[in-house]
């Protein structure tokens, strides 16, 4: 399978952000008041906005924990005006034009600090430009809540990206790497270790959906997926592997799948 290319535009979406207005607030394991209290937010703490069901929002807060909070708590704030890379990798040349060479690569995601602008071409770095086509201004993405389909197409972007442990970019992801990756793009921050992964978001009793991922292991859990389907899954598999999709067979012991973007509507 050929690797995933470095020019390829990475599908993302950017989730409402809001800031807490009062003293506190609580975050429910439902929308409903008298609902188990999971976490509290502070006054001023930036939230993400995952999904909304009449007054309530599903959030998550800055120490990764997942809730429902009454809407009058926050207020929403503007994205702000910012690029970031937006292809799977770009290029940083020597010089402003595609024929200079190639003096590093910016994985997607990267914040851009820009200290200056020649036609097409932007200057990162004291002698690095990104051509102006590889980057995207993080206030024009899609600002509405992730999807699973969202999840689905950010993965697609990566596959054939070969397995590197450690890996969390275009040069080699690890599998917790790749599923990290593909919530970051999408506005949800998880964990970087599967085991770590595997406590977050809340647990699927019945079939996973799209999106959901799936932890394996014998005794522990040393590997992570995300479901594409009931049965399939895309992951990072191993050494000498590449990302990709497959069928859950009996040989794979599911220890845990988890959620964390809210109930489909």
């Amino acid at each position: 399978m050929k690797t995933a290319p470095a020019r390829l535009a990475v599908a993302m979406v950017r989730p409402p952000h809001a800031l807490v207005n009062r003293g506190f607030a609580d975050l429910h394991a439902e929308p409903d008041p008298a609902s188990e209290r999971v976490d509290q937010a502070h006054y001023g703490e930036r939230l993400v906005i995952l999904g909304r069901e009449d007054e309530w929002l599903f959030v998550q807060g800055p120490d990764h924990y997942f809730g429902w909070i009454w809407s009058e708590h926050l207020d929403e704030v503007a994205a702000p005006e910012r690029r970031i890379v937006g292809v799977v990798a770009a290029d940083v040349r020597s010089a402003p034009t595609d024929g200079a060479p190639v003096i590093d690569r910016l994985p997607v995601g990267s914040p851009l600090a820009i200290q200056e602008r020649q036609g097409e071409w932007m200057r990162v770095s004291a002698d690095g430009w990104l051509a102006f086509r590889d980057t995207v201004d993080i206030a024009q993405l899609p600002n509405r809540f992730p999807r699973p389909g969202d999840l689905m197409r950010t993965a697609e972007c990566f596959l054939g990206v070969p397995y590197l442990w450690g890996g969390t970019t275009v040069d080699g992801l690890d599998c917790s790497g790749f599923t990290q990756l593909v919530y970051r793009l999408n506005g949800v921050a998880l964990d970087r270790d599967a085991d770590q992964q595997a406590m977050e978001g809340r647990a699927v009793e019945g079939a996973p959906r799209a999106g959901d991922l799936l932890f394996f292991g014998d005794e522990r859990v040393t590997h992570v997926a995300i479901a594409t389907a009931e049965r399939e899954f895309v992951h990072a598999p191993q050494s000498g592997g590449v990302v990709e999709r497959t069928v859950l067979g009996p040989e794979r012991n599911v220890r845990a799948v988890r959620r964390y973007l809210p109930e489909a509507e």
